[in-house]
């Protein structure tokens, strides 16, 4: 194909190409020539006029360094070209093109893709390997990433290929670097994997128990859940104001709403419909009390039915209305930490729509809308129905989930029996949700939820202490019981009493 026909195939992008994603400050295009695939990166000059003064044209630092990891042997898209004062349907820039890498997926979306079909990934070994070597060939190169996550590893027939050389910079890997792509990866790898990424790094000791990086995005997450973006949205109807759900970046396998998309349009016409049958008390009552309501029913979502829990609570005591000023209504709070728990992977109820009715500025009503677990209250299973395997799978997952929610700053001082849903998944097993997270609070190593579990479990029939010792060995898997101690001790007094005794003289 001629330099002419190549010139004109850029002209006519905006018609012939495919916009593959639109971030405002970059646009990325795919586009065909000479039957060979291309990626057009192009960044506006109308927008990140600020970033462009401090750090140059962002086009040609892409391209540049889209060589620097050519050098370094570093798997990475090939630059073609960089265009200076690049117009994209009267919109004017500048580009970077590459050639594609096709077929590829990131390696996060494959990654949950698979735990999504509830399916192990068998290359799992192979490109734990891979992203540790990649990493370490950048820093033997001296070359750091801003963006190091998975997000920007492309998998295509089997090999890794780094993306966004945008985020490359010279001075070699930070420590922020590293902890970002082990905040990514803490969902897909197990502790081998990561101990065997931090020794591919050149590091003896071992690797820090605090992930500093993983608290900062969790407070991202957060913020994101309260704000109106690709993935949350606000509206206001009459006297109500709402956040509600759009769509998740990586669905859970527990969830099956997260794997919809809602837009502002299809949450009014639930909205207006739940609140019509919630004010005329047309749905199913699950609890009602001084404290409020929990009600059931079904909404429709994405064009299909969604059965969802209602709570809505009331104050029960005078001093719960002064005590809200400062801190926000329940439904409030509890749509904060259910997003907090869902960030630390944790299952717990999905939440989908928030709404709050003022008066002068002061909550006078509110409800937050949960998808329904569709699963056994912990209280009323029937643990004589599963397995001597599952029924201590289901127990060391209790634990763990206690364990996790510890790791991850968080603690659930309320974690009785009945605020737990037992999902039961045909692959996975018995998986245990937590459905009220009023009792969640930010807090340090605690004993005090795994106490409280057990003491709630003692008044369930087919309770038995052997469910008790994998609930605690699940919360602390290297803890030695109290018999291996007693074993333990028995032998040292032994071996003591042996080195105390006389040597006979023969």
């Amino acid at each position: 194909m001629s330099q002419e026909q190549f010139e004109q195939t850029l002209k006519t992008l905006h018609q012939s190409g495919t916009l593959v994603k639109d971030r405002g400050y970059r646009q990325i295009w795919r586009f065909e020539h000479g039957g060979k695939p291309y990626f057009l990166k192009f960044y506006p000059r109308a927008s990140g006029a600020l970033k462009r003064l401090v750090r140059g044209n962002p086009a040609m630092r892409e391209f540049l360094r889209l060589q620097w990891l050519q050098k370094a042997a570093v798997p990475a898209p090939r630059a073609v070209a960089m265009l200076s004062g690049f117009p994209i349907d009267g919109r004017l820039g500048d580009a970077v093109i590459m050639e594609a890498i096709e077929p590829g997926v990131p390696l996060d979306r494959y990654l949950n893709d698979a735990l999504l079909e509830g399916r192990a990934v068998s290359e799992h070994r192979d490109l734990s390997r891979q992203v540790g070597d990649l990493v370490a060939a950048l820093g033997r190169a001296k070359l750091g990433h801003d963006d190091l996550h998975l997000g920007n590893f492309l998998l295509s027939n089997g090999k890794l290929h780094l993306l966004d050389a945008y985020a490359v910079r010279s001075g070699g890997l930070k420590m922020s670097d590293v902890m970002l792509l082990g905040h990514s990866v803490n969902r897909y790898a197990t502790k081998a994997d990561l101990l065997r990424g931090w020794t591919a790094l050149g590091n003896d000791g071992p690797p820090p128990k605090r992930n500093t990086v993983s608290f900062k995005l969790w407070r991202k997450a957060r913020r994101q859940a309260m704000g109106d973006n690709a993935y949350f949205g606000q509206f206001r109807e009459g006297e109500w104001n709402g956040h509600f759900l759009k769509h998740s970046k990586f669905p859970r396998r527990w969830a099956p709403v997260s794997r919809l998309n809602i837009n502002e349009s299809q949450w009014r016409d639930a909205w207006r419909d739940l609140w019509t049958r919630v004010d005329a008390d047309q749905l199913q009552i699950i609890k009602r009390s001084a404290s409020g309501d929990v009600l059931e029913g079904d909404i429709a979502l994405g064009g299909r039915p969604v059965s969802v829990i209602v709570k809505r609570p009331r104050p029960k005591y005078w001093h719960r209305y002064l005590t809200q000023v400062g801190r926000g209504a329940r439904p409030r709070r509890a749509w904060r930490k259910s997003w907090d728990i869902i960030a630390r992977d944790i299952p717990t109820a999905w939440p989908l729509l928030l709404m709050e009715r003022r008066r002068f500025g002061y909550v006078t009503d509110t409800l937050i809308v949960y998808e329904r677990v569709a699963g056994s209250l912990l209280t009323l299973l029937d643990l004589g129905t599963l397995d001597d395997r599952s029924r201590d799978t289901l127990f060391r997952r209790l634990g763990r989930t206690l364990r996790r929610l510890e790791d991850g700053g968080l603690a659930q001082f309320d974690a009785k029996s009945n605020n737990w849903m037992i999902l039961d998944d045909p692959k996975l097993g018995p998986v245990p949700v937590v459905i009220d997270v009023d009792g969640v609070r930010e807090a340090g190593a605690s004993t005090a939820p795994i106490e409280r579990l057990l003491r709630s479990m003692k008044d369930h029939p087919q309770y038995t202490p052997t469910d008790s010792l994998a609930l605690c060995q699940g919360y602390a898997p290297y803890a030695r019981t109290a018999k291996e101690r007693t074993v333990e001790a028995e032998e040292d007094e032994r071996q003591t009493t042996n080195a105390e005794r006389p040597t006979p003289k023969w």
